[in-house]
């Protein structure tokens, strides 16, 4: 067998989370990644792919690169009234019990696996998917987790607000906080 059919194309899978603000950035990287000939297939949940279609010109921002094709899967999220991010929790339950599975048979056995025609290659899921993580390890492809939260959000959201809140500085007096108050907060802390 010659080398030339030895050697895979780099082909990426791209998963972020079904939320607008990920996908945006998993957008972003897309098109970097299509502009140095790599191929990439975005997966999306079909929560956030009729929106997509409906409300953005995606379809014709990416039609100049044959190398992108965008994919969808089922999620397990009703799909009549749009979900904002206070359904966080509910969505994320929904896409861990019902894509799961559909993704780990896309990679092991399916149409983006070692057996189709343009296998993937390397995966990026958000870091919020740690079973894509799994999936990857068993698919035995390399995998990338891409974090989309924004460092001020890292700063002040999951390492500075133990600390104000602790010093009594969050919540702020008269303005609703999505604790319900200190205590709740430190004793959910203690289960970690």
């Amino acid at each position: 067998m010659d080398q030339q059919n030895n050697t895979l194309e780099p082909h990426v899978l791209m998963f972020p989370i079904p939320f607008q603000g990920p996908v945006n950035c998993f957008l972003k990287l897309a098109e970097l990644l299509c502009l140095s000939g790599i191929h990439v297939t975005f997966l999306n949940t079909e929560h956030i792919h009729g929106p997509l279609l409906r409300h953005t010109q995606f379809l014709s921002r990416f039609s100049r690169y044959p190398n992108f094709k965008f994919e969808t899967i089922l999620d397990g999220v009703e799909h009549e009234t749009p979900v904002s991010g206070d359904r966080f929790v509910e969505v994320m339950a929904a896409v861990d019990a019902v894509t799961k599975p559909l993704l780990r048979e896309m990679m092991i056995s399916g149409r983006l696996s070692w057996k189709s025609y343009r296998p993937v290659t390397v995966m990026i899921p958000d870091a919020l998917f740690s079973f894509a993580v799994d999936i990857a390890i068993e698919a035995s492809i390399p995998v990338i987790c891409f974090e989309t939260i924004s460092p001020c959000c890292l700063w002040t959201s999951y390492l500075n607000l133990p600390t104000r809140i602790e010093a009594g500085d969050v919540p702020f007096e008269g303005v609703p906080f999505f604790f319900l108050n200190k205590q709740d907060w430190i004793m959910s802390q203690k289960e970690f």
